[in-house]
């Protein structure tokens, strides 16, 4: 089942009980909680260094379920995408200007808070299939990607291996936005929490979570926004004991660019890209 993590730091903070959000910005991780907790960014170093103690208010927001954060031209956006049951009506992203300087900033004022609706979704909650939960999301060429957590329909706590990919134009936002759904994956050993794009964009990675735990590596095609169908290539690292995983981040670790995550129990770890396997699919 793969080899047991070994985390390479841990932090102690009162304020970050439930990391859900991880993204890499200028020259810091944008961290953020899961729902129950403040509207607060966090800024982290690589190495799990708390570098906002007090947290950043997100001025004017309200954390009902907050599950990724992306960023897009030093933007980020949070997404409020959270929909356990399936049947939330109030979804969407909060487009936050990034702080120049984490260490001095209290408080950050979304640019606004933009509404998004699934084209595909008829019920709330649906009777067939829960497909429209969201723990994952990256940017890439000026859109928002968006991964679904899905399960069989009234079946909350029961996974099904599969995730739709979602995208949103960040370049014509408005006051009502409707995704478009651009492709789907299938057969990926567990539920689908963490997503992000590789600093050149040449790689997608997926983190899921139970039964088995996993990060995958998808290799960008040429064109097209069938990321996963059209994959030429496909890597896999299975591993053991890492906590619950919610989030996954490129980043740069001693001058390569590696896998970075950050589980509940607030320990860090840092995966190489030479420990994946390529796997045939």
């Amino acid at each position: 089942m793969g080899p047991i993590l070994e985390p390479v730091a841990q932090f102690d903070h009162p304020k970050m009980e439930e990391v859900s959000g991880l993204v890499w910005g200028d020259g810091v991780l944008w961290a953020h909680n899961d729902s129950g907790n403040e509207p607060q960014l966090f800024a982290l170093s690589v190495d799990g260094k708390v570098l906002t103690p007090k947290g950043i208010d997100v001025e004017g927001a309200t954390l009902r379920d907050w599950e990724a954060v992306a960023r897009w031209d030093d933007a980020l956006y949070v997404t409020e995408l959270g929909n356990n049951l399936n049947a939330g009506k109030n979804l969407g992203v909060y487009k936050i200007a990034e702080p120049t300087d984490p260490s001095k900033s209290t408080t950050v004022k979304p640019e606004r808070f933009y509404p998004i609706t699934y084209p595909d979704q008829t019920g709330f909650p649906p009777t067939d299939r829960w497909e429209f939960d969201c723990e994952a999301a990256f940017c890439w060429d000026s859109k928002l990607y968006v991964l679904t957590k899905n399960r069989p329909a009234f079946r909350m706590f029961v996974q099904r291996d599969t995730s739709n990919l979602y995208s949103l134009n960040l370049d014509t936002l408005k006051e009502k936005n409707v995704l478009t759904r651009v492709d789907e994956v299938a057969h990926l050993g567990g539920w689908v929490t963490g997503a992000d794009i590789s600093s050149d964009g040449n790689w997608i990675a997926v983190l899921c979570e139970s039964p088995v735990q996993s990060l995958w590596l998808f290799k960008r095609p040429e064109e097209g926004e069938r990321f996963f169908s059209d994959s030429p290539e496909v890597r896999r690292f299975i591993f053991q004991k890492g906590g619950q995983l919610e989030s996954v981040a490129f980043a740069p670790v001693n001058g390569e660019e590696m896998l970075v995550m950050v589980n509940e129990e607030r320990e860090v770890f840092h995966i190489s890209m030479d420990r994946f396997q390529k796997v045939e699919r």
